[in-house]
């Protein structure tokens, strides 16, 4: 018997069943839908009776898949990490990839900085991921066929000028910021025709971001990169050190960039000064370039991941533009710039943010107090999932745990209890939001504390960071792991 995780989309859960079994000769037990990104192209992880997963891709749009597909074939050929083709639809709007799993670079440095301080181990797969992508760009570059790129073949003026209209209707005009729009259009077109006459034009990523390299058998490996074109090789690695999100301490970023230097000169002769110069213009349009996407998914379409990286990335911005003088040849786009960094309205810490504070417990102790004094609030009782502690092989290890996360999925219907739970839970959290109120609980029990309740309180924090703009204080109360979102 096949149990399918549903979702909106019932005539496309029927389209991947029947492509996967017809491709890979194998029956399936579950299909699940993975969050979905800011695109068209929308994930499945499939898990077949040989207990082996896939992910499943459908895209409407045929040429990027043509454009991801083809790229691919030509990494692999490279040996590059890249995650395996196991099979392409005959209308090419779904493919099958090798499964990296769930754990992306920017996850992992979320989870283990301490403050400001980059763990060592992070800033190796650091070190590993700036290795690869030098191979992508230039021996890359060598071996791609730009005619195959996806809409737009190289990063010229014209692209570098969408990219900073994009900043503009949807940042700046939905931030309410006045400006001379004359002026700030003179300015576009000198900074974009500035950095369009920089030379060492390569393979560019496009989107290299820690969120794109996952973690997979201790390696980096990357996905992506089907925007990839021809284009100056600062915009990737600047992609890389400004992203928002990471917060990557400026010693850190110093010494990551001599070290993308140092592997690029093994390849290509390159002026270290004059790259080190021209890389703060990239970095530059990039946090532009981000507080447009920012703008679209977070002011206008109301996502919550989006909304809350906009301080971090006006962080980068007052850096680039104070430090660094980025903006001083382009007196308009300058002074916008200062308006954004002066403002309160994005940049301004909230420290009465909503706060929900999730717990994992044992029901051989208590039910966790609430510590605001405002009575509690939710519990679950996770006990009727099939627990497994009761195996010999998963006693030692917890919720958290690859092994105990593929039990889950393959032998009890626990995602489904979490998306019962989240439909509840979520009733509170946009009334609480509405009513600004500031505090809110929510707990998972079971017997130990240790493997139903942790994965589910983890699954929960993932589900509602994702979608509102919240603070979460997960606390694995058995763990002894308190951790904040």
């Amino acid at each position: 018997m096949c149990y399918l995780y549903m979702h909106s989309g019932k005539d496309i859960i029927g389209k991947i069943s029947e492509f996967y079994k017809s491709s890979q000769k194998s029956d399936i037990i579950k299909i699940e839908k993975l969050e979905q990104a800011g695109s068209e192209r929308i994930y499945f992880r499939v898990y077949d009776i040989d207990k082996s997963t896939a992910i499943v891709v459908y895209n409407p749009n045929a040429k990027e898949n043509e454009t991801f597909i083809y790229y691919t074939k030509t990494f692999l050929k490279l040996k590059l990490n890249v995650p395996e083709i196991y099979a392409v639809s005959k209308d090419k709007l779904m493919y099958i990839l090798q499964d990296l799993g769930d754990i992306d670079l920017l996850e992992l440095l979320e989870k283990n900085r301490n403050g400001k301080t980059i763990p060592e181990n992070i800033l190796k797969l650091y070190k590993e991921s700036i290795s690869q992508l030098v191979k992508f760009q230039i021996t890359g570059h060598k071996n791609i066929d730009y005619s195959k790129a996806f809409s737009i073949a190289e990063f010229n003026t014209d692209a570098i000028l969408f990219d900073l209209n994009y900043f503009k209707y949807y940042f700046l005009n939905r931030s309410k910021i006045k400006y001379d729009e004359q002026k700030l259009h003179d300015d576009f077109i000198k900074f974009a025709g500035d950095i369009d006459k920089i030379e060492n034009k390569y393979f560019m990523f496009r989107d290299f971001q820690a969120r794109n390299i996952m973690i997979f058998n201790n390696q980096a490996y990357f996905i992506d990169y089907q925007g990839g074109r021809k284009g100056a090789m600062h915009y990737d690695i600047a992609s890389l050190l400004y992203q928002a999100k990471a917060q990557i301490p400026t010693e850190i970023k110093d010494v990551l960039i001599d070290f993308y230097i140092s592997e690029v000169q093994k390849l290509i002769n390159i002026d270290k000064k004059i790259f080190k110069t021209q890389f703060y213009d990239f970095a530059f349009l990039r946090v532009l370039q981000t507080l447009g996407a920012y703008g679209n998914r977070g002011l206008i379409e109301r996502k919550a991941y989006f909304i809350q990286s906009i301080p971090y990335a006006i962080k980068g911005l007052k850096y680039l533009v104070e430090k660094h003088n980025v903006a001083d040849k382009y007196p308009e786009l300058k002074a916008v710039c200062k308006k954004i960094i002066g403002s309160e309205k994005f940049t301004k810490v909230q420290d009465d943010i909503f706060t929900i504070r999730i717990n994992s417990f044992s029901y051989k102790k208590n039910i966790p107090e609430d510590a605001t004094n405002h009575g509690g609030g939710f519990v679950f009782d996770c006990r009727g999932i099939h627990n497994p502690g009761r195996y010999p092989e998963y006693q030692n290890k917890t919720g958290q745990d690859t092994e105990v996360i593929e039990f889950f999925r393959k032998n009890t219907k626990i995602d489904d209890f979490i998306k019962d739970v989240y439909k509840i839970v979520e009733y509170n959290i946009k009334d609480y939001l509405e009513r600004d109120f500031k505090s809110l609980m929510i707990n998972f029990g079971c017997t130990g504390g240790q493997h139903r309740s942790v994965y589910c309180a983890e699954e929960i924090a993932k589900k509602i960071k994702q979608n509102y703009p919240v603070k979460i204080i997960l606390n694995h109360i058995e763990r002894g792991i308190c951790r904040e979102m």
